[in-house]
């Protein structure tokens, strides 16, 4: 079984997994996990706009 991600699907899945790891690893509780991993994966949705922007910008 093969798995075709695009870019941005790739993009939100290491997001996704990242916030995951970020929220168990740094935190004691799991309400602050939970919201610590919440804020990493709008973080990085963020930076992804973000810098999809600015790229386009610069393609013309």
């Amino acid at each position: 079984m093969t798995l075709n991600l695009d870019h941005f699907q790739t993009s939100l899945l290491f997001a996704l997994l990242s916030s995951i790891v970020l929220g168990v690893v740094t935190k004691r509780t799991n309400q602050a996990r939970l919201r610590y991993g919440l804020y990493c994966f709008a973080c990085f949705v963020g930076a992804l706009f973000g810098i999809g922007w600015f790229m386009r910008l610069l393609h013309g």
